[in-house]
């Protein structure tokens, strides 16, 4: 009880907790791990909180010179913490996870795909630029006007990566049947660049005015666009 009644009254103690949320986030990042960083930011929080308490202990104590320097400290790292969280944050969801070895998994092409590369009705993935950002190639032909399109899940735990933008920004518009090559390009939002993890990828196709359905899938060893 005396040392949290210290914590607010001496003024400098809970300018030194922001090393606490600093240490976990650390460790969180040594780790790579989500939820360790996520701790450390609600320790961040809870000390923002308590400084303010103690600011308002020291204008109660008469020391209100002392809230000075926790305002300005903790105003600049409570700014400087959420511009890093909105440009920059960090994402370790492919660092964990378990590539599986039971499963035929390829690995996107490195260069632009050809017909040649293809067989009847196939398609296949290229990263031919940033890590994450990856063009896909198909020379499935529909029948009928309508939208081609990919869904991409993480093998192990069938979650749903990047759900609206995939499917939005690699949406192929059909309106003929003259094509013999499709191309079209999306990003895998989850995960950071160098931490691979095991996707399936599939294409999907939906006539105008019907249900959709799924043409065909491929496992493939992707990466997170680093945000």
């Amino acid at each position: 009880m005396n040392a949290i009644k210290k914590y607010f009254i001496i003024w400098w103690i809970p300018i030194i907790g922001y090393l606490l949320p600093f240490l976990i986030y650390t460790l969180g990042a040594i780790l790579k791990n989500d939820d360790v960083i996520d701790f450390a930011l609600i320790v961040f929080f809870i000390n923002i909180l308590a400084n303010f308490i103690s600011s308002i202990v020291q204008i109660a104590i008469k020391k209100w010179y002392f809230l000075v320097p926790q305002i300005l400290i903790s105003g600049f790292l409570f700014y400087y913490i959420s511009i890093f969280f909105t440009f920059s944050p960090p994402d370790y969801y492919g660092a964990n996870k378990t590539i599986p070895k039971n499963e035929k998994i390829e690995s996107p092409i490195e260069r632009e795909i050809n017909e040649s590369d293809l067989a009847a009705n196939d398609f296949k993935l290229a990263s031919i630029s940033q890590p994450g950002i990856y063009n896909f190639y198909t020379n499935y032909q529909p029948k009928v006007n309508g939208i081609l399109y990919i869904k991409a899940y993480e093998i192990t735990s069938n979650d749903r990566l990047s759900e609206d933008r995939i499917t939005e920004r690699s949406k192929i518009l059909i309106e003929n049947q003259t094509e013999k090559l499709y191309s079209g390009e999306f990003t895998i939002y989850e995960g950071s660049w160098g931490d691979k993890f095991g996707a399936r990828i599939e294409l999907w196709f939906k006539p105008k005015n019907e249900k959709e359905y799924k043409i065909t899938e491929k496992n493939y060893v992707v990466e997170g666009w680093m945000r």
